[in-house]
């Protein structure tokens, strides 16, 4: 994945039959697998991925790492995964799966967020656009307890924003609630920056309100930054 693996991990044989040799027959990296699939690929492979999301006997990076694929390519499965990893995200196996860089912390649901983000160009194909808003509006209802980082971006398409305002901006809400009562280890100022200047283009009243209560949260230098610039250019 596109993020640092904290300790060493192998996949079962399944898995890596599935996510690490493409479709050529030759190893490789799952990113690229799963990205060579979204050219029709992904139809041999779709059915056994979703034995793997299901099966729980199979080790939680590798459920993982199916979801990932299963809705990058759009397809329901995933999204139904993601959708329910977000109704309880402490609980989810495969946290800890894939951590991030800069803050050496779980970043599974930032993962998530841009397979399901960047899927939008396999909807159509798949008649699975529903599921995809639903996924985006569950992601987006768990910004203010889940570290996404810049990840987030991925959900806050314009379109997307519009469907999702309402969660989006109850999790801000509680968000701002959090930073001035007990704020996370990870950098949720700049979470909740990028989303309010996101709703800027969609309701930009609420925003700029928003924007104030967040700023006399003191979110940070980086959400400080992320507001001056995107209500500017919003």
């Amino acid at each position: 994945m596109s993020s640092d693996s904290k300790g060493p991990w192998k996949p079962s044989d399944r898995v890596a039959g599935l996510l690490f040799v493409d479709f050529d027959g030759m190893a490789a990296d799952p990113d690229d697998v799963i990205s060579d699939g979204l050219d029709g690929g992904y139809r041999d492979r779709t059915e056994a991925l979703r034995e793997v999301l299901r099966d729980p006997h199979e080790d939680p990076a590798g459920r993982f790492l199916a979801c990932v694929a299963l809705t990058r390519w759009g397809d329901k499965s995933g999204y139904d995964a993601v959708v329910r990893a977000a109704g309880d995200p402490e609980s989810v196996p495969w946290r800890g799966a894939s951590y991030d860089r800069l803050h050496g912390q779980d970043d599974t649901f930032g993962v998530l967020a841009d397979a399901v983000g960047d899927s939008v160009d396999m909807v159509e194909e798949r008649g699975t656009a529903a599921d995809r808003l639903r996924a985006v509006e569950a992601l987006l209802s768990i910004a203010d307890r889940v570290q996404f980082d810049r990840h987030i971006g991925s959900l806050l398409r314009r379109d997307d924003v519009a469907a999702c305002l309402p969660a989006l901006q109850a999790a801000v809400t509680r968000g701002v609630t959090r930073l001035t009562e007990q704020p996370p280890s990870y950098d949720l100022g700049l979470q909740l920056a990028l989303m309010v200047s996101a709703a800027h283009r969609v309701d930009p009243a609420w925003a700029q309100g928003m924007a104030r209560d967040l700023i006399a949260a003191q979110p940070g230098e980086r959400a400080l930054r992320e507001l001056g610039e995107g209500m500017e250019d919003a």
